[in-house]
């Protein structure tokens, strides 16, 4: 028995006082400093580059990119700068800035990480000599943050100043009633401002968007979004995390409709449970899949990862996330675009002096258990009285029934009522996550240091995940070699709540209590004394006192390195390692006692697994960019080779004499024949790429990529697949004849593309025959000194890859000075050589074999709209509204007997089974997500009996395999999201509404709990209305004592059409005189809401072994 210890701290208070003291004062000196190195430490940074004849556009950008510093200029002074030619080797950043501004009219200042480029001050003109004074001001973003260089000028006159440090400005002006000033400011709009005799003026400069600045990138290139003809989304880490700071995967449904989160009606909300994804609707069939066979490729820094290492990723480390969707843009993936690829970009180290961030971030969880409506004690007994529970028809005997009911009834006027949905959760499920980022260093080598915390503790009590992770980034230059390394060190553990399911509790009887009459949690609930079963029944919440173990951890290492060459101006090669050993286990520990032995004849058992996955994954990038005249192209090769392996066991032992004996090797035996199991995976991939980039005057584009792979888990023959992809595009805004006509359009680009991509995601080995050699068939058996071995796999030499063939157009488009943007994108893609099982006879002795057969078609269209209401820079308010949606059609667009043969097994299983859950069956023409049922006309109101209608539209009164048919459809006609985001001052305010509208749904919660519920067990509300109950009633369900099983039939099919409040984000950043006293760079406050509000028109219990939950989260981030 262990005992809590305690130290005491034998040092005076006085001495302890004067200490924190002296530690607060030092801490308040050191980042006292920080303003004031910045601006020195600045103009020694060293940068090394060579240009020929190129404008000065050009070197900023070469700039930005190897200083990481943000240059702000205005483009129609920058672009009459050109034919610059120099050649620099470690030179200081402000001694290069001299020379390419030598000969011009332009100057420039360093604030912090930000070079400011703007006109030399001018001498007023030789004016006559009138009176004059002079007007003051201050120029800030609309955030409040001070703009530095701003140029002020009168209109008209060559007369200006620029903005000090803090923004503020003095002119001297003519004597004038009025006066119009003009405020420039590179990456600002241009601004006019009437002065009318004020003292003080307050100018808001908004953010110009700079299309030039806008990049796409898809992992291995980057490409300008301008000349880019692929489907791509892209979202800040900023924005992430505004919807949601829990997961990145949430968060980016809740940003883009069309990254569908496949909603998990049994699992809820559980923080253990991965959820799925799909991009664009489902491509695959029914088979034996590795993962989820519609999830996308999830690429983290280049590198494919899982989705459970994006499930665990902080959000504070994303710099950018993008969707890859269609084939111009996934296409350079080849194998691995089938579903789309997600692209995640963490964040870069700062040049610079030492920086630190702090992110903190406290979930609160609440369950959300509005979808139950549960009866209380008082009606579920009224319920078992009239399923006439107590009439001798139900039970053996004829003595205790009516004892049984008085004695329910006793326990009732007792007060026994428990509200189990309570019991297994906790009022509030409370989650915490820490970030600390220390960042820094010189043009010539920077660093990034992170950790990261967090704490989740679910709703179901005693369930959570805990994670703490660490990683170090590194950047070195020299000459014109580039050398980054990141490296990574993630520590899960999970804990699955040791209360069991949540659907245990929904089924106990509201008349019982899990308490005993001392206060114990009872083992076995009772109400009276002396009688048998149907007054007994076990207490789930008794387990969770025993010492029950489900748990489960993994450790990750990664790590990522990269060499980058610039061989010459316009040539670089790339070349990446990364290489990830990741250890997981779990633990599974039912002691003797749990209820779940009551019966058997074994006591307890311990499951234990273990499983290793190691992979490394390296690219080798060539990339090639050149412009000349009017013509620009971006040429980039690729060669990439990747290697995974895991390796695992599992193993199960029984009988343990008591709850302390908690470990695997304390059991006493294990199960007649069972034996550990294993399984080892070896999966190989070779690829080489290429795509190239053209745009002609900017105006008229092309896309073109290829790819040949070659995975080992195909066959001899097959292992090599060849994908690629064309795009157009044409920039409509950038033609002569509409930049002369109109200034409606700021963009407006047509395009189009077409390609094929491939997909992988299933068990290697599955193209091989397989054989076992300790099968218990075979034990014992040899030939002469040889072993026995037994076929266990029919493989299939001539599998090959799944294909998909992607088609899209779509326009982007920017009107009415930007105020109005978005796109709109109508797609279709075929899915060829589907994987799927091949029934085999028995005879043959396996009973299915792999097979390339099926063909599925998702075809829809995707808008997004966002519209300005308000944009008022002096009163620092903008008010933005969006909407999105997403129409997709599924399709099986080719039956085979493989198929056919698939629907009769599911027939022939439901027979057998008594499932009462609409099956997964196929047909040509319609959606792999039909739901199969048979049709009901309803109640009969005379016998109380369904009534049915055949493939023949006779009436029937049998349920029948044969009768089904295709009544409803999963696939909504339409769903997206919409919502407002709104600035004012400081203040910021995000909705984020989801909706979805035209899909059908089976409600089984009315057949498990209330058609066809089981009378000794709690229930849906519902049970007691509605129901037959003599004839010439007209009702709903059948009568309450009506225990034949309910088939799936059209009656429990209903639409399924929703909307939810899915984030709700109210935010406050300090401004710059606040930071300045607190001497700090940053400070960010948020409140934030996920699953607010949920509206359907679905009545049906959902989260079933764990529940959802609506939480609320606030957040807050500290630079200094």
């Amino acid at each position: 028995m262990k005992k809590n210890g305690t130290c005491d701290l034998l040092i005076p208070r006085r001495l302890l006082e004067r200490c924190r003291k002296i530690v607060f004062f030092t801490f308040f000196l050191f980042f006292l400093t920080f303003p004031m190195l910045a601006s020195a430490y600045a103009q020694l940074r060293k940068v090394s580059f060579e240009v020929q004849n190129v404008n000065l556009a050009e070197i900023i950008a070469i700039l930005e990119k190897s200083t990481n510093y943000t240059f702000l200029y205005q483009d129609e002074q920058v672009e009459q700068v050109k034919n610059l030619t120099f050649h620099f080797v470690d030179e200081k950043l402000s001694d290069v800035l001299k020379k390419c501004l030598a000969g011009t009219d332009l100057d420039y200042s360093i604030v912090d990480q930000t070079v400011v480029l703007r006109l030399k001050d001018t001498k007023p003109q030789e004016q006559p000599q009138v009176n004059s004074h002079k007007v003051s001001g201050v120029v800030t973003d609309k955030n409040g943050t001070p703009l530095p260089g701003v140029t002020v000028m009168i209109k008209g006159m060559t007369t200006g100043v620029a903005t000090d440090m803090d923004g503020r400005f003095v002119l001297e002006i003519p004597q004038a009633e009025q006066m119009v000033l003009v405020c420039s400011f590179v990456g600002m709009e241009t601004r006019e401002v009437t002065w009318q005799g004020e003292k003080e003026l307050t100018v808001v400069l908004t953010e110009k968007i700079a299309e030039m600045d806008e990049v796409v990138v898809t992992g291995y290139f980057t490409r300008k979004r301008e000349s880019y003809t692929g489907v791509a989304n892209t979202f800040s880490g900023e924005h992430i995390r505004e919807v949601s700071g829990q997961n990145v995967l949430s968060a980016l449904a809740m940003v883009d409709p069309s990254f569908q989160l496949v909603e998990n009606l049994e699992m809820g909300s559980d923080p253990n449970t991965v959820p799925a994804f799909q991009i664009r609707g489902p491509g695959s069939l029914e088979s034996e899949y590795k993962n989820n066979p519609n999830s996308p490729t999830f690429l983290l820094d280049g590198f494919e990862v899982s989705a459970e290492k994006i499930f665990d990723l902080d959000p504070n480390r994303i710099a950018n996330v993008t969707i890859l969707k269609d084939a111009a843009a996934t296409a350079i993936y080849g194998s691995r675009a089938a579903n789309g690829v997600v692209v995640i970009e963490t964040v870069q180290p700062a040049e610079g002096e030492l920086t630190v961030s702090y992110s903190l971030g406290m979930d609160f969880e609440i369950a959300d258990l509005t979808d139950y409506n549960l009866m209380n004690a008082e009606e579920k007994l009224l319920y078992e009285d009239k399923a006439k529970l107590f009439d001798g028809d139900y039970l053996s005997g004829n003595d205790t029934y009516r004892d049984e009911y008085n004695a329910k009834l006793g326990l009732i006027r007792a007060g026994v009522n428990t509200n189990w949905l309570k019991v297994p959760t906790q009022d509030v499920g409370f989650a915490h996550r820490h970030t600390l980022f220390v960042e820094g260093g010189s043009q010539k080598f920077r660093y990034g240091v992170d950790l990261n915390y967090s704490n989740k503790k679910g709703v179901m009590k005693e369930s959570g995940r805990e994670k703490i992770g660490v990683g170090m980034k590194f950047q070195y230059n020299t000459g014109n070699l580039r050398f980054m390394n990141y490296m990574t060190y993630d520590q899960v553990k999970e804990f699955n709540s040791p209360y069991g399911s949540f659907s245990e509790y929904t089924y106990s009887n509201p008349y019982f209590s899990p308490y005993d009459e001392n206060g114990q949690v009872a083992k076995v609930m009772r109400g009276i004394e002396g009688i048998g079963s149907p007054l007994t029944e076990p207490n789930p919440l008794y387990n969770s006192t025993l010492g029950t173990k489900d748990e489960g951890r993994y450790k990750n290492f990664v790590d990522n390195f990269s060499v980058e060459w610039k061989i010459i101006n316009d040539l670089n090669l790339k070349g990446q390692f990364s290489v990830s050993d990741k250890g997981f286990e779990s633990d599974l520990f039912l002691p003797s006692e749990h209820t779940q032995f009551n019966d058997a004849e074994v006591k307890g058992s311990y499951t234990k697994n273990i499983r290793n996955e190691f992979s490394y994954d390296a690219n080798v990038v060539l990339s090639f960019f050149r412009t000349f005249d009017k013509h620009a192209v971006n040429v980039g090769g690729v060669y990439n080779v990747r290697q995974a392996k895991t390796d695992g066991f599992k193993t199960v032992a029984y009988n343990y004499p008591n709850a302390g004996m908690d470990h695997i090797g304390m059991g006493m035996q294990y199960a007649e024949g069972d034996r550990p199991i294993g399984d080892y995976e070896l999966s190989r991939l070779v690829g080489f790429a290429a795509n190239v980039n053209y745009s002609y005057d900017n105006r008229y584009l092309w896309d073109g990529s290829v790819r040949s792979d070659a995975s080992s888990i195909f066959g001899a023959d097959k292992r090599w697949g060849t994908f690629g992809s064309v795009g157009v595009g044409w920039n409509i805004h950038n033609e002569k004849w509409v930049k002369d006509n109109t200034s409606l359009f700021q963009m407006l680009k047509l395009r189009a593309s077409w390609g094929i991509t491939g997909g992988t995601n299933f068990y290697p080995f599955q193209a091989m025959t397989i054989y076992s050699f300790n099968d218990p068939l075979i034990k014992g058996v040899s030939y002469g000194s040889r072993l026995g071995a037994l076929i266990k796999g029919f493989g299939n030499t001539d599998l090959k890859w799944q294909r998909t063939e992607k088609r899209n157009i779509g326009v982007d488009f920017e009107l009415f000075n930007r105020r109005l943007t978005g796109y709109f994108n109508a797609y279709s893609d075929i899915s060829k050589d589907v994987l799927i099982d091949v029934n085999l006879a028995p005879s043959v002795g396996f009973t299915s074999y792999k097979e390339n057969l099926g063909e599925v078609k998702n075809s829809g269209v995707e808008v997004n709209l966002k519209g300005t209401v308000i944009s008022n820079p002096e009163k620092r308010i903008r008010w933005d509204l969006f909407v999105n949606a997403v129409y997709n059609k599924n399709e099986l667009l080719k039956m085979n007997d493989a198929l056919l043969a698939y629907n009769d097994v599911q027939d022939k299983n439901t027979m057998e089974s008594g499932n009462r859950k609409p099956i997964i069956r196929y047909q040509e023409g319609l959606s792999i997500n039909t739901i199969w049922a048979n049709e009901s006309l309803g109640i009969d109101p005379n016998t109380g009996s369904e009534i049915f209608l055949n493939l023949d539209n006779e009436k029937v009164t049998a349920w029948s395999v044969k009768n089904y048919k295709p009544l409803g459809c999963t696939d909504p006609k339409v769903r997206g999201n919409f919502g407002t985001v709104l600035y004012y001052k400081n203040f910021s305010l995000n909705a984020y509404f989801a909706y979805s509208w035209g899909g059908q749904i089976y409600n089984q919660t009315l057949v498990d709990k209330v058609e066809n519920v089981d009378p000794e067990k709690n229930a849906d509300r519902r049970v007691l209305y509605q129901r037959w109950q003599e004839p010439g009633d007209v009702a709903y369900f059948k009568a309450i004592d009506d225990k034949t099983r309910t088939m799936p039939t059209s009656r429990f099919i209903e639409d399924n059409n929703y909307l939810t409040l899915s984030s709700l984000n109210i935010s406050y950043e300090f401004g710059a005189d606040v930071l300045r006293k607190l001497s700090i760079d940053r400070l960010k406050f948020s409140l934030i809401g996920n699953e607010l509000f949920r509206s359907s028109t679905v009545k049906m219990e959902r989260g079933l072994t764990y529940p959802f939950a609506r939480t609320f989260t606030f957040a807050m981030q500290v630079s200094f």
